[in-house]
């Protein structure tokens, strides 16, 4: 994903992200310093979707792809559907342009789950 760098505002914006992560304790129990060296694109496309606001997340969406983000939640947060049933719903209808995200979400979920048996 480190691709990406040439979209401007990339470090800054990015840095921004990892330091509001920061200052709501998500990364509590890591050396701040080794987080701001060390975290990874994914993490940060993950924790943004669900511990920061409206506002980080549009910044989320401005320096990194859509494919890749959509990759990220797949992953991660539409497989824990019930944990987070109504922010998919959110970002699969606002963000994603999904007319039925229900509908979707459970789609996505078993599509990763037939890819992790495989």
């Amino acid at each position: 994903m480190r691709q990406i760098r040439h979209i401007q505002g990339y470090d800054k914006s990015r840095s921004v992200l990892v330091r509001k992560l920061i200052g709501r304790n998500k990364f509590w129990s890591h050396d701040i310093e080794s987080v701001l060296r060390n975290i990874s694109d994914e993490d940060i496309i993950e924790n943004t979707l669900i511990y920061l606001d409206i506002d980080d997340i549009n910044i989320l969406f401005r320096i990194y792809p859509i494919k890749e983000i959509k990759k990220v939640w797949a992953m991660t947060m539409a497989l824990q559907d019930n944990r987070y049933k109504d922010l998919n719903r959110f970002i699969a209808g606002c963000y994603f342009g999904v007319n039925n995200p229900d509908s979707y979400v459970r789609r996505v979920r078993l599509h990763e789950l037939n890819n992790r048996c495989q």
